[in-house]
């Protein structure tokens, strides 16, 4: 029995050095991605690695479990050093891998706002991206990577310390029925670590949420953690907030439009990679990097409180497209509801007999786009097979660069019957932010690398609208430009949950030229019932938004297990069973002052409407009505 003790005590050294280096590989973390949590010292750090440790006991509870089980079992065997030799791979292995990932979960984080969760595992075998782009990011951040090797030498070290200064006994003759039990104690206090206490369920992602109003989410969390609890998730599960029959009354996700006559107008939709509101001096009382665009939102509708419904293109584009928000962990293109037939502008459109189209730079199965634009029902989709020559003006990694694919993309535009809808999402404001050598030095270098390529895309555009105004279709055409996402921000004004979705949304029609501001809540959401309401359109779809013509509208995305409803001046955080937080975002642009308790009846009117949405958004996608019956 005392030497079975010896070897438990060797194991439960082991765990609590494991514990101590996910501790501080946290504070790792904290350092690199600090401006996405610039309130964290207010509000408590310590609080929060207190929080942290019960998720860093369920990983590496998860990761060790050969490690754990080998040290348990009371055999003679373990005094050997091959035994040792084994328990030592099997630790520096799982929680080696362990401080990789969430070093390397930094750039994902600084770029996403959460941790990696299971469906980075779809991304990698989604396309080629995932391997062309590998290589950059390793480049760029390289520093992160010498930063976990460090980490993970560091632990080898800590733990052969501890192994050579572990004294073992003899080998015994037998163990007695005690040292049987005591290691099934041990199993089964590695089983309460597992699940992260005696709760009823195990923990999840989103018990993280329930601590400083869901801020600091990715901070508590460790990465295999978070990609370990979300395996098993097989889809998202019916809500029932409300009697079905009530739901209407806080949010009804079926429109009617009615008009005697349409406006047959072609409809060009431009989507920029990464165009943050914060980039775009329009917007802003500071200097930004695009002129070009500047000028044109003088002439042209102006959403000022627009926000994306997602954190990546590939949420985004689905939002823009067909109007569906990205309210799951997974990725509605990569979901097992991606090929559902839905509300798309192109299905919409190709009612009233408009011809569609997508076009992007990439490469073939860029993030599914192409298998959306078929499900989507767009005529055709245009990547960079379809290019000419696109060896000669490839940026080397994702595609064709913006200023000759723009040039592409309208010479094809000059060839189409009319009423077209086509719509092109750029790339070159997408990392490693590379542009042509011709225009090296041309642009703002800025505070980020990501900077100059805005310029150059801005710069692109304006080609792309010089060239276009010389085409007999021009004059007949509405141009809607917006991004996918947002990416890092620099001013404090950005760094927070508002700020972190912020994007332009811009219509201009050429023959219109005054500005026009729309100050109400917009999201890429709301560009279908849009175009259906400024076309004059008589039909009835599904959507999760409202025409940014009407007098109501409001904003809702998720992420972190986390809703965020955005209407009129205020922004409700919600987790899914009770509101966390209340902002009034226009008083209280940082979101400093959490309002939750003392604006109740504002709370409940807000999380009732977020409620139905989710019920609504949860029950069409499980049963196929993502569209109306004809």
């Amino acid at each position: 029995m005392k030497n079975h003790l010896k070897h438990l005590q060797f194991l439960a050294k082991a765990l609590v050095l494991a514990l101590f280096f996910y501790g501080f590989s946290r504070l790792v973390f904290l350092c690199f991605t600090f401006s996405q949590f610039p309130t964290v010292f207010h509000d408590g750090l310590l609080g929060i690695m207190l929080q942290g440790i019960r998720f860093d006991l369920s990983a590496i509870a998860y990761l060790n479990l050969f490690f754990i089980i080998l040290s348990i079992i009371p055999t003679r065997k373990r005094a050997s050093k091959t035994y040792h030799n084994v328990l030592k791979v099997l630790f520096l292995f799982f929680n080696g891998f362990a401080l990789l990932l969430n070093t390397a979960d930094i750039v994902n984080v600084q770029f996403t706002g959460k941790r990696m969760t299971a469906d980075i595992l779809s991304f990698i075998f989604q396309g080629e991206d995932a391997g062309n782009v590998a290589g950059d990011f390793m480049k760029d951040n390289w520093f992160l990577f010498v930063v976990g090797f460090v980490l993970v030498f560091a632990l080898n070290s800590s733990y052969t310390f501890i192994q050579e200064n572990q004294v073992f006994l003899g080998r015994s003759k037998k163990y007695n029925w005690k040292s049987y039990l005591v290691s099934v104690f041990c199993l089964l206090l590695t089983v309460l670590a597992m699940r992260g206490g005696t709760q009823l369920r195990p923990i999840k992602n989103i018990h993280a949420s329930y601590y400083g109003q869901g801020k600091y989410v990715p901070l508590i969390l460790n990465t295999p953690f978070s990609i370990l609890s979300t395996l098993s998730e097989k889809g998202i599960k019916e809500k029932k907030y409300f009697p079905v029959k009530d739901v209407k009354n806080y949010f009804n996700a079926e429109k009617i439009f009615q008009s005697d006559s349409s406006e047959r107008k072609n409809v060009v939709v431009i989507i920029l990679e990464s165009f943050g509101k914060e980039y775009i001096g329009g917007y802003n009382n500071f200097e930004g990097y695009t002129p070009f665009l500047d000028s044109l939102m003088l002439s042209s509708s102006v959403c000022t409180n627009a926000y994306a419904n997602g954190k990546k293109s590939i949420e985004g584009i689905p939002a823009v497209l067909s109007g569906i928000p990205a309210l799951t962990e997974k990725p509605f293109i990569l979901s097992q509801y991606g090929t559902q037939k839905g509300n798309s502008i192109a299905a919409v459109l190709g009612g009233f007999g408009y011809n569609s189209s997508f076009y992007h730079g990439g490469h073939p199965g860029t993030m599914g786009f192409d298998a959306y634009a078929e499900s989507a029902d767009f005529d055709a989709y245009v990547d960079l097979s379809k290019y000419p020559n696109y060896q000669e003006d490839y940026d080397g990694k994702w595609g064709v660069f913006d200023e000759p694919f723009l040039q592409f993309f309208k010479a094809d535009l000059d060839l189409k019957q009319e009423p077209f809808f086509s719509t092109v999402f750029n790339l070159s404001s997408h990392h490693p932010y590379t542009i042509p050598q011709k225009y090296l030095n041309k642009f703002p270098k800025g505070e980020i690398p990501m900077h100059e390529s805005i310029g150059y895309s801005d710069y692109a555009l304006k080609q792309f609208f010089e060239a276009a105004q010389k085409s007999s279709w021009f004059l007949n055409t509405v141009f809607v430009i917006t991004a996918d996402h947002t990416f890092k921000a620099t001013h404090k004004s950005y760094q927070n949950s508002k700020g972190l979705y912020a994007i332009p949304l811009i219509i201009y029609e050429p023959k219109l030229t005054t500005y026009h501001e729309i100050t109400k809540v917009c999201q890429q959401t709301d560009l279908l019932p849009t175009l259906v309401d400024y076309l004059k359109l008589d039909t009835s779809i599904v959507c999760f938004g409202n025409s940014i013509f009407d007098t109501t509208g409001f904003a809702v995305n998720y992420l972190n297990n986390i809703y965020q409803f955005f209407e009129n001046d205020y922004l409700l955080q919600f987790n899914g069973a009770e509101s966390i937080a209340l902002y009034n975002v226009k008083k209280d642009p940082i979101l400093n002052i959490n309002l939750l308790g003392l604006k109740p009846q504002i709370t409940l009117n807000l999380e009732n409407k977020l409620k139905a949405i989710i019920q609504e958004y949860n029950h069409r996608m499980i049963h196929n009505k993502l569209k109306l019956d004809d």
